[in-house]
């Protein structure tokens, strides 16, 4: 396949730059993590932030890694541990963005007896039995740290770092933001219930099916497709103003539908 145009670079590029201002909306990430993509049609190379905060990165702030480590486009130099990237991507075919942050949560986790579950909605199936944990101490900062906690992960889509943070992984930039949002809210959720209680009752094998079953036939693909945008539209106008503007915006109509109220007639009524 022939190489991304500079187009296509800058797309993707505008693509992980809202993913990283949506993370660190949600307080994902701060000063610190790192995320990538594998560029389309060439599995040795990814697109990540160079090693700056993810926080403040912009379009031009990315730059093109082999799985060495090195190099091959933009300018600066990777965080220090890319490792975690190559690793990743190198073990894992099926996987074409990775996240590493420092998420508060993960990080109470990574240290606690408890492991972390998801017990919310659809993400039961994926996590009830717990996220791995990958002990090692130290930075993932070489290739053989890397494979290693690539082998942790193994075909799951998150795993914990202890004292460390967290590794989420996914199919798209979106897919690996929404899929780490979820971590999140599983852990507070979690957190809170375990101040209530020790024990936690998980889900039987029958609801796990129930919660993990696909939509019905008769859902359309475009009703799934929007099902998927609706929260990624959703959080990226937390941060580019539209949701703040629609919440400051007065909606103002003649007749509410549906209670049938009146403002003006309410307001004549008041000047009476």
């Amino acid at each position: 396949m022939a190489p991304l145009s500079e187009s296509d670079l800058s797309f993707l590029a505008a693509e992980l730059t809202l993913g990283c201002r949506i993370l660190a909306e949600q307080e994902i990430i701060d000063a610190f993590g790192h995320l990538s993509l594998r560029l389309p049609g060439q599995p040795d190379l990814y697109m990540i932030n160079r090693g700056m905060s993810p926080s403040l990165v912009r379009p031009e702030d990315f730059i093109v890694c082999d799985l060495a480590g090195l190099v091959v486009d933009g300018d600066g130099h990777p965080n220090g541990e890319w490792p975690i990237h190559s690793g990743i991507f190198a073990a894992r075919p099926d996987v074409q963005c990775v996240l590493h942050s420092h998420s508060r949560m993960s990080r109470i986790f990574s240290l606690s007896t408890q492991k972390l579950r998801g017990l919310l909605t659809s993400s039961a199936p994926e996590w009830q039995g717990g996220l791995p944990l990958y002990r090692a101490p130290g930075l993932i900062t070489s290739l053989e740290k890397g494979r290693a906690l690539a082998q942790t992960l193994g075909s799951h889509s998150a795993a914990l770092l202890r004292g460390h943070g967290d590794v989420v992984v996914g199919a798209s930039v979106r897919a690996t933001v929404l899929k780490a949002i979820s971590l999140k809210q599983n852990a507070d959720v979690l957190h809170e219930v375990l101040s209530h209680s020790p024990t936690i009752e998980l889900w039987s094998d029958e609801d796990l099916a129930a919660w993990g079953n696909p939509a019905p036939a008769s859902v359309s693909d475009e009703a799934i497709a929007a099902k998927k945008n609706k929260a990624w539209d959703y959080y990226a106008a937390r941060v580019d103003g539209t949701l703040g503007r629609l919440l400051h915006k007065p909606y103002v109509f003649d007749t509410c539908p549906c209670c049938g109220y009146e403002p003006t007639r309410r307001a004549a009524i008041a000047e009476d």
